[in-house]
């Protein structure tokens, strides 16, 4: 999770349960999305959530469909969920290192929590890039 926002997401945390999944809204997941994703070591959600971005293009291109509302839409669903999602893969890791046996559970989170940076900057430079080329081509 990394100390500078284990607080935030700590808190984030607390606010949910089995009835009650939403956990605040994540503004960095809204405006980042996928590049969130992979920033914050959820590689497989990431790549899921670039198969759903991808057949939903492919629905619009074959519907002939403007494509900013599945796209606003999605960036609000990263919004909202992403503090679940993470949640969810923090959950996940947790119980791996348990499942191994690993009597450190903090330090082993530690060594595998935290963030990407270098895989989130590449993503966010493509992401720019695709932006641009498509402002390009319109």
């Amino acid at each position: 999770m990394g100390a500078k926002y284990e607080s935030y997401y700590q808190a984030q945390f607390k606010k949910i349960t089995p009835k009650k999944q939403y956990a605040g809204f994540n503004i960095a997941a809204f405006f980042l999305g996928v590049v969130w994703l992979f920033y914050r070591k959820m590689y497989r959600y990431g790549f899921m959530a670039i198969g759903l971005i991808v057949a939903i293009g492919m629905v619009e291109i074959l519907l002939g469909i403007e494509s900013s509302g599945a796209n606003i839409g999605l960036a609000v669903a990263f919004g909202m969920f992403g503090n679940t999602l993470y949640k969810h893969h923090v959950d996940q890791q947790i119980a791996k290192i348990r499942q191994f046996g690993n009597s450190n559970v903090n330090t082993e989170l530690e060594n595998r929590g935290g963030t990407n940076l270098i895989v989130g900057s590449i993503l966010l430079v493509i992401w720019l890039g695709l932006v641009a080329l498509a402002i390009s081509a319109s």
